[in-house]
């Protein structure tokens, strides 16, 4: 009886096998083409539109020793449709910035210390197109599709979150010229290389 059961469950697996292996899945994977809309407290990423100070409107935290925050950050949009064997996967990738979460001290505005800021925003940018990368690397299933996606998008945050603090600890949080202009460069080329579509592999990491 025992085998029998084993033989069973062993023929179904055998079966789902055939089933996932069968199925033709197509994922499409883009940047969600959201516009930022005059007045509204979220500002999302366009590379011709940097920040200014005017978009930091939130409330200052007591006893805080750096001159400005930046809250950014990237999520997105998911759908499967699924006919017969054929699971198209779509995934669109959005970056953004709110207003009322970012704050700055009022002798916080230089253009030198808005770089830094920018910086930040331009970071979270390449963990979502790091984010857009690894999901294309992904296989999907029906069965696995939202667990996956959300297991990388789960790793993606955290690396994104260890390269912000790896850019604010190594500029000591801009107060490292010489530190802070090897991140500019480093930074500012990694965009370049995103803006011609060619930043396959995108790291921060030394």
């Amino acid at each position: 009886m025992i085998r029998q059961k084993f033989l069973f469950l062993s023929l179904f697996l055998f079966l789902f096998s055939l089933t996932s292996f069968a199925q033709k899945v197509s994922v499409h994977v883009f940047t969600e083409n959201y516009k930022s809309i005059p007045g509204s407290d979220t500002i999302y990423y366009n590379f011709n539109q940097p920040l200014h100070w005017s978009d930091f409107q939130g409330k200052i935290p007591n006893a805080v020793p750096w001159g400005a925050m930046t809250a950014s950050g990237f999520s997105f949009n998911s759908s499967m449709s699924q006919e017969g064997d054929k699971i198209d996967i779509s995934v669109g990738v959005f970056t953004f910035f709110t207003k009322h979460d970012s704050w700055k001290k009022p002798q916080t505005n230089t253009p030198y210390q808005l770089e830094h800021e920018q910086h930040h925003f331009d970071i979270t940018r390449l963990g979502a197109a790091k984010l857009e990368n690894e999901i294309k690397k992904a296989h999907f299933t029906a069965a696995n599709y939202k667990t996956l996606l959300n297991s990388i998008f789960n790793k993606i945050y955290e690396d994104e979150v260890a390269w912000q603090h790896q850019y604010d600890v190594e500029t000591h949080n801009s107060l490292d010229s010489a530190k802070q202009l090897e991140w500019n460069k480093k930074i500012s080329d990694a965009m370049v290389k995103l803006k011609s579509g060619s930043a396959e592999d995108i790291s921060l990491k030394k």
